[in-house]
């Protein structure tokens, strides 16, 4: 008997998403995470912080019936994520706020401790590299510490006590980024590295924990793209 579940690269298979600008395009990343994260029983609400084109949280909604919210700071990926609930028919379950998560935390939009999980595929390269010309993909990409912080701030006080929270990381980060969760409470239960090709390094890294707990991880088989 299988303990641990294989990828499905299908995952989105059915839903339908404006794909005609590089940056709304479904990735890799998209697809993982939204296989990975797997809602608890009982939860009603999703958060996503920052939720781009807003697939993640289109396919929540959709798949498990429950109320999904996604904060996106980019104007036009944040109009996108609207017309693409419309087009997949769950606009009344699922809600996009054009902010950053900083200023999502100190608006009266949402009660703090209200969400039973929250999904993050932030941009993945919080260290020193070669930069893009193209401002836009740069934010898409690149994440500062500051932003790093956000984050997981945004997600300890947001989420319900024992929330769980679901991200995807880069690899070489995956200590900053357990150091500043473990600071926050979120303690974390799963990690799945997942590699582009058998005998590759891992180019991505699944993260799965709960608030207000320990972290006692469990290190599960890893993940080849193809």
């Amino acid at each position: 008997m299988k303990v641990f579940g294989d990828f499905d690269p299908g995952v989105l298979n059915g839903l339908i998403f404006d794909i005609s600008y590089p940056l709304y395009r479904i990735n890799h990343g998209t697809v993982l995470l939204s296989w990975f994260c797997k809602p608890p029983g009982k939860t009603r609400r999703s958060l996503e912080l920052g939720s781009g084109s807003g697939a993640i949280s289109i396919y929540l909604a959709s798949r498990y019936g429950i109320t999904a919210s996604g904060i996106e700071v980019d104007g036009q990926l944040h109009k996108v994520s609207l017309e693409n609930a419309r087009r997949n028919g769950v606009e009344d379950r699922v809600s996009f706020f054009n902010c950053s998560v900083s200023d999502f935390l100190t608006s009266k939009r949402e009660t703090h401790h209200d969400f039973d999980i929250v999904v993050s595929n932030p941009p993945h390269y919080l260290h020193p590299g070669i930069e893009s010309p193209d401002s836009r993909r740069n934010t898409a990409r690149r994440i500062s510490p500051g932003l790093m912080n956000e984050f997981v701030r945004a997600t300890g006080a947001l989420l319900k006590n024992r929330g769980a929270f679901f991200f995807l990381v880069h690899p070489r980060d995956l200590t900053k980024w357990i150091r500043r969760m473990e600071d926050e409470r979120l303690g974390i239960h799963r990690i799945r590295f997942a590699h582009g090709k058998s005998g590759g390094q891992a180019q991505l890294v699944l993260i799965a924990g709960r608030k207000n707990s320990t972290s006692e991880i469990l290190v599960e088989p890893p993940i080849i793209l193809r």
